[in-house]
């Protein structure tokens, strides 16, 4: 037991701790500096090379933790470098649609006028019941009042309804942008009250 205690607390388990613990620190910091760097973008609308960028700085950032012994810029070179690639391609996919295509893919039209592209889906490897579901997360119960439903390149479905399946909106109640219900109550009441004036004062003059 003694020796057990005496070869835990020897010289070197600790520094290779300390090492370890310093290696963590770092790493950490410079991924977090270099994804944060990278764009506000979330994971759930990260385009394949993100998603491939975030992995393979998280396997340099492993190896670095895990392995103590190596120096610790074998690991920071790997996740600065990733980080810089993934800035300029996405400063390139801001000023390039046809790099954009490239790197990041381009959508797919799933759904048209309430009627399943079936053909769509097999292509994407898309099955009816992830359609289905993408559709529910976006609040449509029916297939049939979409009128375009559009696979994008991070993987979500986003939709657009037929007007007849649209929410109501202010411009469509006669509503300002600014205006509430309350005041165009008001409004129309008063209108309806002009009118009724002017219908009795036109009566009345009438002989």
């Amino acid at each position: 037991m003694s020796a057990l205690a005496g070869g835990f607390l020897s010289g070197g388990m600790w520094k290779d701790i300390l090492t370890q613990l310093w290696h963590t620190a770092v790493l950490y910091a410079v991924a977090f500096l270099v994804l944060r760097l990278s764009g506000k973008r979330s994971i759930s609308r990260m385009a394949p090379f993100d998603v491939v960028v975030v992995i393979m700085i998280g396997e340099a950032v492993a190896i670095g933790v895990e392995e103590p012994s190596k120096p610790i810029l074998s690991a920071v070179v790997p996740v600065v470098v990733l980080g810089l690639l993934q800035f300029l391609l996405a400063w390139v996919n801001a000023r390039s649609q046809a790099v954009e295509r490239v790197t990041q893919g381009s959508d797919t039209v799933v759904v048209r006028d309430g009627q399943v592209l079936t053909d769509k889906l097999l292509a994407e490897h898309i099955s009816l019941n992830d359609l289905q579901a993408g559709l529910r997360e976006q609040g449509v119960a029916d297939v049939r009042t979409v009128k375009e439903a559009r696979l994008e390149p991070n993987g979500k479905i986003s939709v657009l309804l037929k007007p007849e399946a649209s929410p109501l909106t202010a411009g469509a109640a006669g509503l300002d942008s600014q205006e509430t219900l309350e005041s165009l109550l008001d409004r129309k009441f008063a209108e309806w009250l002009e009118k009724m004036k002017a219908g009795k004062a036109h009566h009345g003059a009438t002989p």
